[in-house]
């Protein structure tokens, strides 16, 4: 658009020397170039078309070229209004020249330059579409950067989030359950303190004899070893009455005092061999579950051995003892310990040169290579707690014989616990 402020102001116009090219009735006889009244108008020449009613049909004229028509301008009034301020192409008299910086030209702009497309006008031409004024770049900024509303900012941030993902749902599993873990740890923790922690104590008994049972509150829990100590866990807090029961020894009562997760100090056996007396009855036959009887009648064969004794003597002293092992095992139980310990003072006392044999024998139960096998293992038993209480391993040898020499008939429970045995020979002695 031309800056009109930097042109002169036109001259007036002459409206007298304006004539319009508008087709009346009745001017059809007119001729000339384009004067009011002339003949046929030159519509090539005229820049806006109009029909007016004509008292005869006009003669065919030629297709309108729109190209030659500078402005489009819409008459309000047909009954000769002033159009000397309009210029129009083709008038018969000289107009003044064109001042084209008092007119408001219809310009077309690219769109491109207003980085828009034509679409952004409505879908229609330049000459449908508003003039587009350019804002100052200060102005223009201020509009184009306005802050985002509230909707607008969570809705950034929730794309954002989105876009990077956010916290794994993995991360949130494995957080879950390191908090369960630590939780557990937590009440496990508080239930050890203020409960389980002080809920026991153990209690620790020396000096007893070996195989002494250890009673708790006349309550049978432990077995002493062949050291004499025992361990008695996970008694409840206040004070213990012990009793020490064996057949050869007669122990003082002891009292222990324990809880809150303390230990209480070891007690001290307070025990002395058993005034031995001969037991009433047989000493050569035993029913099962007579074991402590039979250690009687084998304490009392031993204390009347002369001095000095034969080893024949000592044998049938000795094979009066029955150890009664547990089905299929060979350990020596711990309730013959102190017996056997004594039969191994005895034994060392033996001139050097006599051997003996201990032979191990079974009942008839079971196949007969299981039972032989069994009967060497409760023999080798037997000879090595000897050897570990000072007896000389050169003297002992240990023979198996399964259910091959049976002490007692096998048809009745009585012969077979009889039959379970370890037996003392002997090898050879002194001539």
């Amino acid at each position: 658009m031309s800056d009109f402020k930097d042109k002169p102001s036109p001259p007036p116009d002459d409206w007298t020397k304006t004539t319009p090219n508008i087709n009346l009735p009745g001017n059809q006889s007119n001729q000339g170039g384009g004067g009011y009244g002339g003949g046929e108008p030159d519509w090539a020449k005229t820049n806006y078309r109009i029909d007016v009613p004509q008292a005869t049909p006009p003669a065919p004229r030629p297709p309108d070229d729109f190209a030659k028509t500078a402005i489009n301008i819409k008459p309000i009034d047909l009954n000769r209004q002033d159009f000397g301020k309009t210029m129009y192409p083709g008038a018969g008299q000289s107009t003044p020249p064109a001042d084209w910086g008092a007119t408001q030209a219809n310009v077309n702009v690219n769109p491109a330059d207003f980085g828009s497309a034509q679409s952004d006008w409505g879908g229609g031409g330049p000459d449908k579409t508003t003039p587009y004024f350019q804002l100052p770049e200060s102005e223009r900024a201020k509009y184009q950067q306005l802050p985002p509303t509230p909707t607008e900012q969570a809705a950034q941030v929730a794309e954002e989030k989105k876009s990077k993902g956010g916290i794994p749902g993995w991360v949130w599993v494995v957080a879950g359950l390191m908090a369960m873990f630590f939780f557990a740890v937590a009440v496990l923790g508080v239930v050890y303190v203020f409960i389980l922690r002080d809920s026991s104590f153990k209690a620790t008994v020396k000096g007893a004899p070996p195989g002494s049972d250890i009673l708790i509150d006349d309550k049978l829990l432990a077995v002493s070893n062949e050291h004499g100590d025992s361990e008695i866990p996970n008694l409840a807090p206040g004070k213990k009455n012990i009793t020490i029961r064996h057949p050869s020894f007669t122990c003082d009562p002891l009292t222990v005092e324990g809880g809150r997760g303390e230990n209480p100090a070891p007690v001290i056996a307070r025990c002395k061999a058993s005034q031995i007396v001969q037991p009433a009855g047989d000493c050569t036959n035993f029913e099962p579950g007579e074991d402590d009887r039979a250690e009687a009648c084998y304490n009392a064969a031993l204390a009347a051995l002369p001095e000095p004794y034969t080893a024949e003597q000592l044998l049938r002293a000795l094979n009066i003892l029955i150890i009664n092992f547990e089905t299929n095992k060979f350990e020596v139980p711990a309730r013959r310990y102190a017996a056997l310990q004594k039969a191994a003072g005895y034994i060392k006392k033996l001139p050097a040169d006599v051997t003996l044999e201990l032979g191990g024998h079974t009942d008839n139960v079971g196949n007969a290579a299981s039972n032989q096998k069994l009967s060497e293992n409760r023999a080798n038993s037997v000879k090595n707690f000897l050897v570990q209480n000072g007896v000389n391993g050169s003297i002992l040898q240990v023979r198996g014989y399964g259910a091959d020499k049976p002490k007692k008939d096998n048809s009745s429970d009585s012969g077979k616990y009889m039959n379970r045995r370890i037996e003392y020979s002997i090898v050879s002695k002194p001539k």
